[in-house]
């Protein structure tokens, strides 16, 4: 089971956004900061980072620079209520918090899915 970690100081849209990708089959984790959310990443494996722009104290691209140096395997997704966000190389998608789902369910899918795809040998086993 693939594993997101998702990031929002608005505590109710985090919990909310988890258990609508745990009913998609994923196992989904909250955190309410970036520091929250860089000691779940010390101690936990996750496959995608989902993550608020605007936070207190660090924002949606730092974390995903800070996630990078890490695990820079890991897709990054920021979700924002302020517009486009050009995250460069640390950032795959920006999606806005109006239209997060589906939308949102369509990259994890995408990334998840490129992230799995497995050698001819791998799948036979």
């Amino acid at each position: 089971m693939k594993a997101i970690l998702f990031v929002d100081d608005h505590e109710v849209l985090a919990r909310l956004s988890c258990e609508i990708l745990e009913m998609q089959g994923y196992k989904a984790v909250s955190a309410y900061s970036a520091q929250d959310a860089l000691s779940k990443f010390d101690t936990e494996t996750f496959d995608l980072l989902v993550t608020d722009f605007r936070m207190e104290g660090m924002n949606g691209l730092e974390l995903a620079k800070r996630v990078h140096q890490k695990n820079p395997e890991v897709p990054v997704i920021i979700v924002t209520g302020y517009g486009p966000i050009d995250g460069g190389q640390d950032v795959k998608a920006c999606l806005q918090k109006e239209e997060l789902f589906p939308a949102l369910l369509e990259k994890i899918k995408m990334y998840l899915e490129d992230a799995n795809e497995l050698a001819p040998a791998e799948r036979a086993s």
